[in-house]
This record gives C-alpha cells, sequence and structure tokens, in this order.
C-alpha cells in the first residue's frame, strides 16, 4: 500500500516523489531532485536510533559494502524525522530462496561478518540478546494476556523448551559481531551480476553471529547456513544455539506486539511451527 508523503514535506526538502519504496519500519520514497534520483526515508526510530543507524551504515560503507551515502542531515517535520540519501541501481536476485540465491547469500553473509568484524559501534538500544530474551521471566506475565488462544499455546511451549535448549550453552563465551539483523533477499541489490547494494539497516546491531541467521534461515533455508559454515565455519555449540536464538526473536517481537497491541496476522505462529533438520530433535512437530 502507498503512503503518501505530506505537502509540507515536499516543500521543505524540495523533492518531486516519483514511486513509494515501502519498508517495514522506515519508509522510503523515489524522490528527483534537480534531475537526480535520491531515496527519501521517514524514520520510525527517534534521533539518537536514528544517528546510531546513520553512523553504523556509514561505516558499513567505509569498509567496502555498498550501502547508501547520506545526502543530507536528519531534518524534523512535523513531529517526525527525514532524511535523504543516494539512490543505489540494482535489483533482488531473480530467483529468492532458490538453491543458488541461498548459496549465494550465505557466502555473502559470512564476508560481510568477515570485512565488519572490527566494527564496534556499542550496544543499539531496545535490542537485547537471546539468552537475555530467554531469561526475562516478564515474558510469561505478558504472554498470559494474549488473546489468542493458539498462539498463547505456542508462546508458552516455545519459551519453555527454548530455556531448555539454551541452559548449559555457552553463551557468554560468544564474542559479538556486528550483524546485518535482515539479510534477505530484497535486501540486497545485484547489477551485472555483482552485488550493488546493501539496504535497510534497521536491525543492525552487535550481536551473536548466530543471530543474523533469525531472519535469513527463518527455520527453513538450511541451504544459507551450510553456505555460510562453508566460508566461516561455526562452532558445535554455535549449532546449538541456532534454534533458541531463532524463537528467542520470535518470542520477543511476540512480547513487543502485546505490549503495543499490534497484530502481526498469525506471522508469529506460522514461524514458530517451523522445523528444520538442523533443529535436531526440535525437527519433530511440537
Amino acid at each position: 500500500m502507498s503512503i503518501l508523503v505530506p505537502e509540507q514535506v515536499r516543500e521543505a526538502l524540495d523533492v518531486h516523489v516519483v514511486s513509494f519504496l515501502g519498508g517495514r519500519l522506515n519508509k522510503h520514497w523515489l524522490v528527483d531532485v534537480c534531475g537526480h534520483k535520491l531515496v527519501l526515508r521517514r524514520w520510525a526510530a527517534d534521533r539518537e536510533d536514528a544517528g546510531y543507524e546513520r553512523d553504523l551504515r556509514q561505516a558499513i560503507r567505509a569498509s567496502g559494502w555498498p550501502v547508501a551515502r547520506d545526502v543530507t542531515a536528519l531534518t524534523e517535520i512535523a513531529g517526525e524525522l527525514w532524511s535523504l540519501a543516494e539512490f543505489l541501481p540494482g535489483e533482488p536476485h531473480p530467483e529468492k530462496n532458490s538453491a543458488a540465491e541461498l548459496s549465494l547469500r550465505g557466502r555473502l553473509m559470512a564476508e560481510f561478518h568477515q570485512v565488519t568484524a572490527s566494527l564496534n559501534p556499542g550496544r543499539r538500544k531496545h535490542w537485547r540478546l537471546p539468552d537475555e530474551i530467554l531469561s526475562d521471566d516478564h515474558l510469561e506475565q505478558v504472554f498470559e494476556h494474549c488473546p489468542d488462544v493458539r498462539l498463547r499455546r505456542l508462546l508458552f511451549w516455545h519459551l519453555q523448551r527454548g530455556r531448555q535448549l539454551a541452559a548449559g550453552l555457552p553463551w557468554s563465551e560468544q564474542s559479538l559481531q556486528l550483524i546485518h539483523g535482515d539479510f534477505t533477499p530484497w535486501n540486497l541489490l545485484y547489477r551485472e551480476g555483482q552485488l550493488s547494494g546493501l539496504l535497510d539497516c534497521e536491525m543492525s546491531r552487535p550481536e551473536y553471529r548466530i543471530s543474523e541467521f533469525a531472519l535469513s534461515w527463518r527455520g527453513r533455508y538450511d541451504a544459507l547456513i551450510h553456505a555460510y559454515h562453508a566460508v566461516s565455519p561455526l562452532s558445535a555449540p554455535e549449532w546449538n544455539m541456532l534454534t533458541p536464538a531463532w524463537w528467542a526473536l520470535l518470542l520477543e517481537g511476540a512480547y513487543r506486539n502485546l505490549v503495543s497491541g499490534t497484530e502481526d496476522q498469525g506471522w508469529t505462529a506460522g514461524m514458530l511451527l517451523r522445523r528444520s533438520p538442523l533443529m535436531g530433535i526440535e525437527s519433530c512437530p511440537c
């Protein structure tokens, strides 16, 4: 669904809107400014977090990855933050989640982690590590009020089982690694067979590297993890962390949705029910 840019914003930034590009949290439009293509972003975050993301994107860009350069500073208009960035050419892989695309994306993910390993932007506010999420006793109190009986059962089962799987794993021994957070087909652009753009850093943050697999693996695309492992091998504990880390992200999302009163149209339930051979004994439906 297209979202209109307020006239006040168009006039203040002197842009002509070409098309709505979408976005999960931050919203984006392709705009024309004096004959040049740029991307207009409406930030969902506050100024502090938007600044964190802008600084992080430029650090990733400086490391050699094709991340958009900011063209303007953050501008507050009618209570919302806006900015302009360069437009990155290219298109997503034509065969998303195919064997070839998963293999390529897994290798690129490993390369991204290797190249950005020295970046240390500090923890991003509002984000918790998987073991921190699973150890939060407040989750049960919120889940108890979930109006969807089926989802409530799934949340409690996966929370309890996730805690069992996480117990005894060496979480404190894992180093934090910058992750993109949403290394999905639609966030990678290609041009003439080469990577031309890495989009959407709104979930980028220092994390355990296995947390990168959450929204790229999604409990289904095992070939991506195998391709990553071929470039940057996972340790035995990391293989065992895959499932509890994935469930922790889903449980955290459900927790936030229930607190804010947001409905996800069954997305969380569907994701929790996914099973993969990489889950070991958990590959059997609950």
